[in-house]
């Protein structure tokens, strides 16, 4: 389970290192780049939980690998580039966050 979790992890930092070069590019227009931004700094929180191994990081890759994949497709609709390489990282972002998820089978303690 620790490598499907790192394996997230590392997923969810190169979707961030891609949305910090969209911002980053002068060439992309301002929509672009404050998407990127919102993303990045959303994937960052997202794979800081994951790392640190929190209750809902799990979650949160999921929603930000979602997020990434309909950005993505908004690319695709708006003829941006990328579009390919950010449907496969967001999706691989979100199957392995699912896998991620804990499976903590133990019943709560009752007081």
């Amino acid at each position: 389970m620790k490598i499907i979790r790192w394996t997230a992890v590392a997923v969810t930092a190169l979707f961030v290192l891609m949305n910090v070069g969209a911002v980053i590019d002068p060439v992309q227009p301002a929509w672009v780049r404050v998407v990127g931004a919102v993303l990045a700094v959303a994937g960052l929180v997202a794979g800081l939980g994951l790392t640190l191994n929190k209750p809902w990081g799990w979650a949160a890759v999921v929603t930000v690998g979602a997020l990434n994949c309909l950005g993505a497709v908004s690319a695709l609709l708006f003829g941006g580039d990328g579009f390919v390489i950010g449907l496969v990282v967001g999706g691989l972002a979100v199957l392995l966050g699912i896998l991620a998820r804990p499976t903590n089978l133990e019943p709560a303690a009752t007081h």
